[in-house]
């Protein structure tokens, strides 16, 4: 059986994207992985209660006590069961601890990180996947569908992919800043604010394959770019800042006013 499939996307600004779907087996590691860690907190949870309700002189055979305590423990647990993969996969920009440990990433078919809605739905319906056992229906998907799709995914639009190999420099920023960037591109805060909260993750994907392309096919590729987030921006050209002439610093100029206002917060 095979278990991982190549998969062609184009993003919304015309960029192909060639991925790698993670298979029933990786996804399997990634949930057990997660699961330890949900366990571990629930005992450690369990544990503070147990403490507390010990200097507060209530006892286990306590009514109130055991009404409190159940109330509690079904609330963590599905606290746990569905925040912990939402807020990782939001915050850590489609990866759990687990996902990230068997190398796989949870994206939008697209090609963009999840974003809160697709997050939610998601991992609202993961409980079918362990219908009508532990997570026959979910795995029985993964292995028929044609993007290893479990119920959720569908529902949510996302797919989940495996890791590239390659790793990106240490800091893309100041290496772009060394390359390309330069102060002839600058944007104000409207154009900035007329970009998707993907294009932050398209430039620094593009830039991450930088050294891999061939050159033709990286010029090409970043004059569709170049054109695309021009017309999004609305950026007017100056006479030192052609963007058709240079597409590479107008894009590496563009990543790193959008990162320096991600770290301000904005």
């Amino acid at each position: 059986m095979q278990w991982t499939d190549d998969l062609r996307i184009e993003t919304p600004e015309q960029i192909d994207l060639s991925l790698e779907l993670a298979g029933l087996g990786s996804r399997f590691v990634a949930r057990l992985l997660d699961w330890g860690v949900k366990w571990g907190l629930l005992v450690l949870v369990g544990i503070l209660v147990a403490i507390v309700s010990s200097l507060l002189g209530m006892s286990i055979g306590d009514g109130r006590l055991n009404v409190y305590l159940l109330t509690l423990v079904i609330g963590l647990f599905y606290f746990l069961l569905l925040g912990y993969d939402i807020y990782f996969e939001l915050a850590q920009n489609g990866q759990t601890p687990g996902k990230r440990r068997a190398g796989i990433r949870v994206m939008r078919e697209n090609g963009a990180p999840p974003d809160f809605r697709s997050a939610c739905i998601r991992n609202l319906l993961g409980m079918a996947d362990f219908l009508p056992i532990f997570f026959l229906l979910g795995g029985l998907l993964v292995c028929l569908s044609s993007r290893r799709q479990r119920l959720g995914d569908m529902a949510a639009g996302t797919i989940v992919v495996r890791e590239r190999a390659v790793k990106a420099p240490a800091d893309l920023r100041k290496e772009l800043n060394h390359l390309v960037a330069t102060t002839a591109f600058a944007f104000t805060p409207d154009q900035l604010a007329a970009c998707s909260k993907d294009s932050l993750h398209i430039l620094r994907s593009f830039f991450q394959r930088f050294g891999e392309l061939e050159p033709q096919a990286r010029d090409q590729l970043a004059s569709r770019l170049a054109y695309e987030f021009k017309r999004k921006t609305g950026y007017v050209e100056g006479p030192t800042s052609r963007v058709n002439s240079q597409p590479e610093a107008f894009l590496a100029s563009l990543f790193r006013d959008l990162e320096n206002l991600r770290q301000l917060g904005k």
